[in-house]
């Protein structure tokens, strides 16, 4: 059946154009066969690439979730540390401004003592005034450092 079609297209009844043909034929075949092996391999080389990425793009979503857990606590620990400190600046403006009061009063307290006169205490004083170990206790007291 090939033979008479090959025939009827040659017009010629000898085997030479059949065997051209044929081997022809199979060199197309050849080369298609061999380029549908090229092909089968870059689709594997591909595949291999893409699962390689794939992997590699979940190991990075994994890392990018630890990142991000770890901003979370690092900003929680941020918020601690400045409510902190901002509770240290308080009680040093505080401790400050106590330190100032008692500076103050302690220059007021020295202006007075240095201001004070003794005279001698007549004799209406000596029995109306408190006695002279009170007066030593209390001056005493008020004289206390802080």
């Amino acid at each position: 059946m090939i033979c008479s079609a090959l025939k009827l297209i040659t017009g010629q009844r000898s085997w030479i154009p059949l065997a051209a043909m044929t081997a022809m034929l199979l060199a197309a075949c050849a080369w298609a066969y061999t380029q549908g092996l090229r092909l089968d391999a870059a689709q594997a080389d591909a595949a291999r690439q893409i699962q390689a990425e794939q992997v590699a793009h979940v190991a990075t979503r994994g890392r990018l979730a630890a990142a991000r857990n770890e901003i979370a606590q690092l900003q929680s620990s941020l918020a601690l540390a400045r409510n902190a400190t901002a509770t240290v600046q308080d009680s040093l403006r505080d401790a400050l401004q106590r330190e100032s009061e008692a500076v103050s009063a302690a220059a007021a307290r020295k202006l007075i003592l240095d201001q004070m006169r003794t005279r001698v205490r007549t004799e209406a004083e000596r029995m109306e005034v408190v006695d002279d170990a009170t007066r030593d206790a209390v001056a005493a007291r008020l004289n206390r450092p802080l």
